[in-house]
């Protein structure tokens, strides 16, 4: 969840120059406030949303309409988050509580953080087991999502608000983005600082991602999405933004594109490989902030939302026809392991990258050939790729 700060659509800043653009998919309109967040399901076909109305709704990318009736969270919600296996999502609300549900609407319970302050951001464990949360004090609370005590001890930030918060892909680090224009990566197991504070951001950071590999973390302040190197901390790259920036998102089969939203509705795509501009900005036609962003998680769609109390949804193939997409995947029998397949773009997948943070304590070593298989029909042993493997092949 991004600070509050005057709104910058005030003070007239030119936009970028108007042009024959692509359109939309759909526009999900109904929320009766700020979209402060929303996630893509694993099914690529379904988004939930949530808002500070107070809301939780789910909508289809493919028809473009509202799945059944909005949800009722009782207050108003700031920030969301899926937990690694798709079946949960979390939302953090305004009185401090962070509640569960099913992705049918099912309310399964309700966490006391111990806080009476809004949860401004939020992120899951890849194991699943925990649920960490950020406050306007500046702590980190950690919560086992099937108990109610809490196993790792609170870290103070000593950040003030932390408004961005995001474990590493690799499990073992989780990183926080506060309002005193610093970033700060912790051992998720330990609380030890061991990065940071990476300083003189000028303005609060708003939000943070790692790359798939967890070599590097992007982070959004300012008008300036920036890349460091997540070991040293040492800044790599600077994306300048149009207005101040308040989301971003990496494309999650490759990493190669970069999101970026903010200020005066503009939204704008960055390749982290050339490292220049993929096709131009667009933006909302009243120029409201965008508060959040995001890829589906085979990378067809992205979506962005904000103060116009909508969701948008583009076809990424139509906001950078120049940007090519990983090959599609063919569907593979005899693997070696049973349960295992690979399927096209069109079905329901996991990044392969995702499958080692999600099942942290199995034998990889004994897995290695079935791997070795999976990336070699990707045409790379190195490139990142997408595949449907279940979840029983990897069983403890």
């Amino acid at each position: 969840m991004a600070f509050q700060v005057a709104n910058p659509t005030l003070g007239k800043a030119p936009l970028p120059e108007e042009s024959q653009g692509p359109t939309p998919k759909h526009k999900f309109e109904g929320h009766q406030n700020n979209v402060s967040s929303f996630v893509f399901l694993h099914d690529n076909v379904h988004i939930v949303s949530s808002s500070l109305d107070g809301t939780i709704r789910k909508w289809n990318c493919e028809t473009g309409l509202l799945i059944g009736e909005p949800w009722e969270a009782g207050r108003g919600i700031c920030a969301l988050a899926l937990s690694p296996n798709g079946k949960i999502f979390a939302c953090g609300r305004e009185d401090g509580k962070i509640q569960l549900w099913n992705t049918d609407g099912k309310m399964i319970r309700e966490i006391l953080t111990g806080h009476s302050d809004k949860v401004w951001s939020l992120a899951w464990s890849h194991s699943g087991g925990y649920i960490a949360s950020g406050f306007r004090d500046g702590t980190i609370l950690f919560r086992k999502t099937k108990k109610r005590e809490i196993n790792v001890r609170p870290i103070e930030t000593g950040q003030g608000i932390v408004c961005g918060l995001a474990y590493s892909p690799s499990g073992d680090r989780i990183a926080s983005g506060g309002l005193t224009k610093t970033i700060c990566i912790w051992d998720s197991k330990t609380g030890r600082l061991l990065v940071g504070p990476i300083e003189d951001l000028r303005s609060n950071v708003d939000s943070i991602v790692w790359s798939s590999d967890s070599s590097k973390l992007y982070s959004a302040s300012d008008e300036v999405a920036r890349v460091f190197d997540s070991v040293s901390g040492t800044l790599l790259h600077r994306f300048e933004h149009h207005g101040h920036l308040r989301s971003l998102a990496l494309s999650p089969t490759d990493n190669v594109i970069l999101a970026c939203v903010g200020g005066y509705g503009v939204a704008k795509l960055w390749d982290t490989r050339s490292l220049q501009p993929l096709g131009q900005p667009f933006h909302q036609e009243d120029g409201k902030v965008l508060e959040t962003v995001s890829f589906s998680p085979n990378g067809r769609y992205l979506a962005y939302g904000g103060y116009d109390y909508n969701i948008t949804l583009w076809d990424v193939k139509d906001i950078a026809p120049e940007y090519s997409a990983p090959p599609a995947l063919t569907k593979l029998q005899g693997a070696g392991q049973q349960g295992t397949d690979i399927e096209s773009p069109s079905s329901s997948y996991l990044d392969v990258s995702t499958l080692i943070y999600q099942f942290p304590s199995c034998s990889w070593v004994h897995h290695r050939p079935m791997l070795q298989i999976l990336l070699h029909s990707m045409g790379s042993m190195t490139s990142p790729g997408r595949a449907m493997i279940h979840t029983k092949t990897f069983s403890r």
